[in-house]
């Protein structure tokens, strides 16, 4: 008979715990961490090793880890309810199989989404082929962009425009290889979300990057730092409206709301986690993982509201969906007519994930063929 392997450690095997194979010690380590609701932070942007002789180093890996296995959260909340008041437990709302969506705590959630878009920030270097250097950070401040403003230097040109949204296109791919939900469904099902909401994840970057721009507010900041003003809008292509647009009904709401970096990495997952996207096999698992980051970002607007944020908090950032699909929208019919016309270069990557004619099989491709691919782990759920 085969020895089990612990598919965190690769320690030993004792059986299946919470969801995955694993050891007593890591089976252990996941129980506490979810009972504590504890919180880890990793020093080193979540590339730490986790094996039979460095589990213990970085906790924070080590839960990122067990939650990629399959390990779940509401199988230790069933195992105290069984071995505390042994009473049957009350009737709960079926998620469709999806993460459980209380027991990890806001914190941990946040927490792997904040290390997700570090990680990504990290990937620019790696995946962008471009000499500019991009500041831009989720977890920094933002003020970088307007200490290195100069309006004569930043202009953006067509050019620019086409490279930015390549530029995002591949960081997006890799960030949607770094979170566990993404990596849990199939393939085809990863290339759906992809092409289905790659436009708008575009745009909720661009907005929540040009927040940063205190010495000129009516501007936007692509990723690769050009700025386009209201005014120059006119003047580069056909975009005015869509920057008009993201000033107008994103910026501004945005900046009124002061969102933080926790706001945006879950309101950026809520968008990309859509079920009801044309052709997702899956729609439980989507579903499931949209949940989790909804609960997530419900309870810390609650928290923030009691220590005097704007009432509402929740919906206000849920209010932003309804114009960032149709800014998203009408970039889509914007890049299609620069296709058309031969206005600027549009490469075969921007036709896979963002031109509608363009079938999800081909994004398959892009999956498998982009930078810094993780290592496939067998899971039979996410967490």
């Amino acid at each position: 008979m085969v020895e089990e392997i612990c598919h965190i450690c690769n320690d030993r095997a004792t059986g299946k715990h919470y969801g995955a194979i694993s050891c007593d010690g890591c089976k252990g380590f996941f129980r506490r961490s979810i009972r504590k609701k504890r919180s880890y932070a990793c020093r080193f942007e979540h590339t730490c090793a986790v094996d039979k002789n460095h589990r213990n180093s970085c906790r924070a890996c080590r839960l990122r880890k067990c939650l990629m296995a399959g390990m779940k959260s509401n199988a230790i909340q069933n195992e105290r309810d069984a071995i505390g008041k042994r009473k049957k437990p009350s009737p709960s709302v079926d998620t469709g199989g999806g993460p459980e969506i209380n027991g990890l705590g806001e914190e941990t959630v946040i927490e792997l989404l904040l290390q997700s878009e570090r990680l990504c920030q990290q990937l620019r270097s790696s995946v962008i082929k471009s000499t500019e250097q991009v500041t831009y950070d989720a977890g920094k401040t933002r003020s970088a962009f307007a200490e290195r403003f100069r309006p004569e230097e930043r202009r953006a040109s067509i050019d620019d425009i086409g490279k930015s949204i390549r530029q995002q296109l591949l960081l997006l791919v890799e960030w949607a290889k770094s979170l566990p939900q993404f990596l849990g469904l199939s393939v085809m099902d990863q290339a759906v979300l992809l092409k289905a909401n790659a436009t708008q994840i575009i745009v909720l970057g661009v907005a929540y990057r040009s927040v940063s721009m205190e010495l000129l507010q009516d501007a936007i900041c692509l990723a690769n730092d050009a700025l386009i003003s209201r005014e120059h809008a006119a003047l580069v292509g056909d975009i005015n409206c869509v920057v008009r647009r993201i000033l107008d009904e994103l910026v501004v709401p945005i900046r009124r709301l002061s969102i933080e970096p926790a706001d945006y990495v879950a309101l950026k997952a809520i968008v990309f986690f859509n079920p009801v996207s044309n052709d997702v096999t899956d729609y439980e698992k989507v579903d499931g993982a949209r949940l989790e980051c909804l609960a997530a970002l419900e309870k810390r607007c609650a928290r923030l509201e009691e220590c005097g944020a704007l009432r509402c908090r929740l919906g206000r950032l849920l209010l932003l969906l309804p114009p960032l699909q149709a800014i998203a929208q009408q970039l889509i019919e914007d890049v299609q007519l620069a296709a058309v016309f031969g206005v600027a270069n549009v490469d075969a990557l921007m036709q896979e994930l963002i031109l509608q004619d363009a079938s999800a099989n081909n994004v398959i491709t892009t999956l498998s063929t982009t930078a810094n691919n993780p290592q496939p782990i067998k899971t039979e759920n996410l967490p």
